[in-house]
């Protein structure tokens, strides 16, 4: 989470830079989609810091689950999970880690909710720093004997020799570890054979902000990243051919809204590819742990404007979907809280995508507090949003106490378009297709308004208050 704030020079160096694109989503954007063919813009928590931890699992129980989707409308979860835990040593899986993690997401299947298995580092592993750091295992950490010595902010740690040097056998910067990247991958395939079968499972997000180690940008994503990527893309289709795969960019730069330098990756599935690109959204300054007033904020602002051009650019030249993986961070009690979540997100709505908050856990930066009670996080992000979209996306937008989505035709789709509302109460709705020509139906229980659009009419709009 949050590697970018590792160099203040390199972030504003990225930042700076954009590549030719729009402001807005563009028509051939690209969109996840369901069983169904419909878009779906996901909208979730990741879950959870807990999960960083030695047995790799987070805090949560049934009733935690149970409690998002009804408070929040969440349907779909970046759930974490460790290297470390799924191979404790070469080539052997711990099928008992594996076992609790299936038996998770059965709680978030349960509840109508897509799951993206994220595999997180950071700082490398717990064995690349003694007392910081999660994700590698312990036989995959070669520092070479370099020292290292948590920092504070821990994000500095990152500078350390002994994480450089593990990252950069890793990725084989050295020449004198090409196996590390063969295993990782293998690992990648057993996970998703376990997973193939599961209907809640949408997807796997390969590695959690990739770290170049001593080389960053395009001398770490054109030549490196693009072909480990390829590898485990790779690995999966042996076993999965259906599960979208999440790829992540380097973490500093697109964080805050700077180009990806990532090429192309090629999904040999045979009904087309489906790979998404998942950056993260922090700005530096308040990454920072700065507030969302004054000249932060005009610097964060400056950032979500970059982003809202590069990443949707990338995004088209790689031929992909986009999706926000994390998301947030920001103190409730921070000056601007609400306004900051309050413009991305407007950012995430105009540009059609979905995201994933950082985190579910209580506190001061999540969406309920330590009681339980909903933070200003919590409470802006339980706001009206479709779930699964029956065509095309074109309009997504909020504005005087309204939620209008708009979206055109596309051949193979079947199945309603679904919003969820925060309240029980019946909906006020209205839409431009022809009377007695749609319907809609409430569902109460579930706060899902279920929308069924003219089939013979090419574009569609439905407003709801």
């Amino acid at each position: 989470m949050r590697l970018a704030r590792l160099t203040a020079v390199a972030v504003l160096a990225g930042a700076a830079l954009t590549v030719p694109g729009t402001a807005r989503a563009s028509a051939d954007q690209r969109h996840v989609t369901d069983d169904r063919g419909r878009a779906l813009i996901l909208h979730g928590l990741n879950t959870a810091s807990r999960a960083k931890n030695a047995d790799g699992l987070p805090w949560i129980t049934r009733e935690d689950v149970v409690r998002e989707a009804r408070d929040l409308g969440t349907n779909s979860v970046r759930y974490l999970v460790q290297w470390k835990n799924v191979e404790p040593r070469p080539g052997r899986y711990d099928e008992g880690y594996l076992d609790a993690v299936a038996r998770r997401v059965s709680w978030y299947r349960e509840q109508g909710m897509h799951v993206i298995l994220d595999m997180h580092q950071d700082i490398y592993g717990p064995a690349a720093c003694p007392g910081a750091g999660n994700g590698a295992p312990a036989w995959a950490t070669i520092t070479d004997g370099l020292p290292c010595t948590p920092q504070t902010p821990w994000v500095l740690t990152y500078l350390q020799p002994g994480v450089v040097r593990a990252f950069d056998n890793f990725w084989n910067h050295t020449g004198a570890h090409p196996e590390l990247m063969r295993r990782y991958a293998a690992m990648w395939r057993h996970v998703a054979r376990r997973f193939a079968g599961d209907p809640a499972v949408l997807g796997y997000d390969l590695i959690n902000e990739p770290f170049g180690g001593t080389r960053q940008l395009g001398f770490f994503e054109k030549p490196t990243l693009t072909p480990f990527y390829q590898r485990v893309v790779n690995a999966i289709r042996e076993v999965d051919r259906d599960n979208w795969i999440f790829l992540e960019p380097q973490p500093v730069g697109p964080n805050e809204g700077g180009p990806t330098f990532l090429d192309p990756v090629r999904d040999p599935r045979p009904g087309g590819p489906r790979l998404v690109l998942a950056p993260h959204l922090y700005p530096l300054g308040i990454d920072l742990g700065g507030s969302y007033s004054g000249p932060t904020r005009a610097l964060a602002r400056a950032q979500l404007a970059l982003w809202r051009t590069n990443l949707p650019a990338a995004a088209r030249r790689l031929g992909t979907p986009l999706w926000i993986g994390e998301v947030g961070g920001m103190n409730a009690d921070a000056a601007g809280a609400g306004d900051f979540t309050a413009d991305w997100l407007t950012l995430a709505d105009d540009l059609r995508i979905g995201w994933a908050y950082w985190s579910n856990d209580p506190g001061a930066t999540g969406v309920t507090d330590a009681n339980g009670n909903p933070t200003v996080f919590g409470r802006l992000l339980a706001r009206p949003r479709p779930r699964a979209i029956a065509g095309t996306p074109t309009r997504i937008s909020h504005r005087s106490g309204a939620l209008t989505v708009a979206w055109r035709n596309r051949p193979g789709v079947s199945g309603p378009t679904e919003i969820w509302l925060p309240s029980a109460a019946v909906p006020r709705v209205t839409g431009s297709d022809p009377a007695g020509r749609w319907s809609w139906r409430w569902d109460p229980a579930r706060k899902v308004l279920s929308v069924w659009h003219d089939p013979t009419t090419p574009t569609h709009t439905v407003t709801v208050r």
